[in-house]
C-alpha cells in the first residue's frame, strides 16, 4: 500500500513537559528586614528585666536602683548569589517552539538558585546541631500507635519555656503533611475517624498543630550527581519545626530569625548581555542577595525524623 500523506514530526507549540516547582517556601519562613548596606548589627536584649526583684517602698524609703537592661548584638552579612546560562546563535536559529532559549535558560537558572536557597535554609532549620532543642519520636507518625499530639504539646511547651512565647508557626514537607493527614489519632480528634471520609485539609491540619501559620514545602530537588540518572527527593526532610514568627520585624519581639534583604535588590534580578565568544551569543545572569539570620534558637523546637 502506498503512502499518500507525508508524515510530519512537528513539535506542539502550546504544551511542554517539565518539573518546574512552585512550592518553594524559603521566602515565607521569616519576617523580612530591608537594609541599605550588606553588613550591620541586630540588637538584642537580655532577660535581667524579667528577674524577680524587691520593689517594696515604705514611708520615705527610696526606690531601689536596678540595672534591668542588658544589651548585645549579632552581626549580619548579606551575600550575593548568582548563576549564568548561555544562548548561542545556534540556539536562536535551530530551537523551535515551544522551546525558547532565553526563557528556558532564565527559568532553569532561576530554579537552580531557588533550589540552592531552599536547601540551605532547610539544612539549618532541620539540623539538630543548629536547632539544639529537639525531640525524636520513638514511634514514627506513619504508625497507628504513634502519638504526634503528645509531641506537638512537648514542642510548644518547650518553646514557651525557653523563649517566653508560644510557637505560632510550623514548617514541614508535603510528605510529612500527607502522613499526618492520614494519622489515625489526628483523624479521630477532628471527627474524621468515623464521621467523615478522606484525609484532612491543610487548614484542618493547622488547627490540629495549634499554630496560626502552617508552611508546607512542596518543592523537590534532584539528589543525583551530574551525569547520573535523576532522582527526586523532598528538599525539606522528614521533620517538623515549631517556632515563633512575628507578623513583621519590630522592636521588643521574640523571633527565631529574620531574612535580611538589600533595599537595592529586594527581588531576583535577570541580566542579559552580549558575549564575544562564541559570536552572536548572549549570557543570561540571574542574581539574588539575602541572608537567613537566626537570632534566638530558643524560639524553636524540632520534631526530628518523624517518618
Amino acid at each position: 500500500m502506498s503512502q499518500t500523506k507525508a508524515i510530519v514530526n512537528k513539535l506542539l507549540t502550546n504544551v511542554s513537559n517539565g518539573i518546574f516547582p512552585v512550592g518553594y517556601i524559603a521566602d515565607k519562613v521569616f519576617p523580612q528586614i530591608v537594609v541599605k548596606q550588606k553588613t550591620g548589627l541586630i540588637g538584642s536584649y537580655g532577660m535581667d528585666h524579667l528577674r524577680l526583684s524587691d520593689d517594696l517602698m515604705g514611708g520615705r524609703a527610696e526606690a531601689r536602683r536596678v540595672d534591668p537592661i542588658t544589651r548585645s548584638n549579632a552581626t549580619y552579612n548579606i551575600q550575593s548569589h548568582g548563576l549564568e546560562g548561555v544562548c548561542t546563535q545556534d540556539d536562536y536559529d535551530n530551537v523551535e517552539d515551544p522551546f525558547q532559549c532565553e526563557a528556558d535558560e532564565t527559568a532553569g537558572v532561576t530554579h537552580l538558585l531557588l533550589t540552592n536557597k531552599e536547601r540551605a535554609l532547610a539544612a539549618d532549620l532541620f539540623s539538630t546541631s543548629v536547632i539544639t532543642s529537639y525531640t525524636t519520636p520513638g514511634t514514627k507518625y506513619g504508625s497507628s500507635s504513634s502519638d504526634p499530639l503528645a509531641d506537638f504539646k512537648t514542642a510548644k511547651n518547650t518553646v514557651l519555656g525557653a523563649s517566653g512565647a508560644m510557637p505560632n508557626a510550623a514548617v514541614m514537607s508535603r510528605k510529612v503533611a500527607n502522613t499526618l493527614m492520614y494519622n489515625a489519632q489526628i483523624k479521630d480528634i477532628v471527627g474524621f475517624k468515623y464521621n467523615a471520609i478522606g484525609n484532612l485539609s491543610d487548614e484542618q491540619l493547622k488547627v490540629v498543630l495549634g499554630v496560626d501559620e502552617l508552611i508546607i514545602a512542596d518543592a523537590p530537588y534532584n539528589s543525583a550527581k551530574e551525569g547520573q540518572s535523576a532522582s527526586l527527593a523532598q528538599i525539606w526532610g522528614d521533620s517538623i519545626l515549631f517556632y515563633v514568627k512575628p507578623k513583621s520585624a519590630a522592636k521588643y519581639q521574640v523571633s527565631l530569625g529574620y531574612q535580611m534583604k538589600l533595599a537595592s535588590q529586594l527581588n531576583r534580578s535577570v541580566y542579559k548581555y552580549p558575549l564575544d565568544n562564541p559570536p552572536g551569543a548572549n549570557g543570561i545572569i540571574v542574581q539574588d542577595a539575602y541572608q537567613f539570620k537566626l537570632i534566638n534558637v530558643g524560639a524553636a523546637h524540632l520534631l526530628d525524623s518523624v517518618l
